[in-house]
C-alpha cells in the first residue's frame, strides 16, 4: 500500500505531528509513505524520506490520502486539500476554531462576513454563538472561538475518519448524516512502543476496507484550473 501523508513537517512544534510520527515508525515496514507538508516548508528529513510541497499531490498517484489533522494553526493548509480531494482524516480533536481561525481570517474580524463563515463551517448554533461573541472577536479571536466546532470543511468532505474514541465517532457520524467508514483507535493517549504497536495494527485493518480517495482519477490539471477560477472570484 502507498500512502500520501499530509502533515506538518520533523521539525514543527506539533503535538499531532509528534504523534503521527510513532505511527509512522510503527507502519512504515508494511506501508510505503510519500510525506506532503505545508508548502515552502518541504524537504526536511522525515524518516528518510524528504518531504514534498502539498501543492504537488496527485491522488491518484496513491492508494489513499491520509491527513494528519487537529486543532492546530499549522493545519489549515490541509483544509483545502480535504475539500478539493477527499481523503482520510486522523481527527484529532472535534472542535477546530484555531485551524479555522488561521484558515478563514474573516472569523477574526467579524462582522457578516465571519458570521457567514461561522455558518458555512459550524452551522446554525456555531454563528449564533460567534454572533454573540462578536465584541470579543477584536481583543481575543481565540478564546472568542473556542467553545466553536467550525469543522465541517474536514468532517462533511473527508471520505473515511480515525478518531480517539466512540464520541467523537458519533460526532462526526450524527453530522454527516450518511455511511461513513471509521475507526476507532486511542491515538491520543497511546505511550510506550507497544501501545503504538497495537494502535497501528488496527490502523492497517482499516486501510485494508476504507475507499480510496474520491478524486483520485480527476485530471489533475482540471482541479488545479478550478482552484485559479476560485482564486479570481475572491480576488
Amino acid at each position: 500500500m502507498k500512502l500520501a501523508l499530509v502533515t506538518t513537517p520533523w521539525t514543527a512544534d506539533s503535538t499531532v505531528g509528534q504523534r503521527t510520527r510513532e505511527l509512522v515508525r510503527q507502519l512504515s515496514d508494511a506501508i510505503q509513505f510519500d510525506v506532503f507538508v505545508e508548502p515552502g516548508l518541504e524537504g526536511p528529513d522525515y524518516f528518510g524520506w524528504a518531504t514534498r510541497s502539498a501543492n504537488t499531490l496527485v491522488p491518484r498517484e496513491h492508494d489513499s490520502v491520509l491527513y494528519a489533522i487537529g486543532d492546530e494553526p499549522a493545519h489549515a493548509f490541509m483544509l483545502p486539500l480535504v475539500r478539493r480531494f477527499g481523503g482520510c482524516v486522523a481527527l484529532h480533536a472535534w472542535g477546530l476554531p484555531q485551524l479555522a481561525l488561521a484558515a478563514f481570517p474573516e472569523l477574526a474580524r467579524g462582522g457578516w462576513r465571519g458570521a457567514w463563515r461561522a455558518l458555512s463551517e459550524g452551522g446554525p448554533s456555531d454563528a449564533a454563538r460567534y454572533w454573540s461573541n462578536r465584541s470579543k472577536l477584536g481583543r481575543e479571536p481565540v478564546s472568542a472561538l473556542a467553545e466553536l466546532a467550525l469543522n465541517r470543511s474536514i468532517v462533511r468532505f473527508g471520505d473515511a475518519f480515525f478518531v480517539a474514541d466512540e464520541a467523537t465517532k458519533k460526532r462526526v457520524l450524527d453530522d454527516r448524516n450518511a455511511p461513513t467508514p471509521i475507526c476507532v483507535a486511542p491515538f491520543d493517549s497511546a505511550g510506550n512502543a507497544d501501545d503504538w504497536a497495537a494502535v497501528a495494527r488496527e490502523w492497517r485493518t482499516a486501510f485494508e476496507r476504507f475507499p480510496a480517495p474520491r478524486t483520485a482519477r480527476k485530471s489533475f490539471v482540471a482541479l488545479r484550473i478550478a482552484e485559479g477560477l476560485r482564486r479570481a472570484d475572491r480576488r
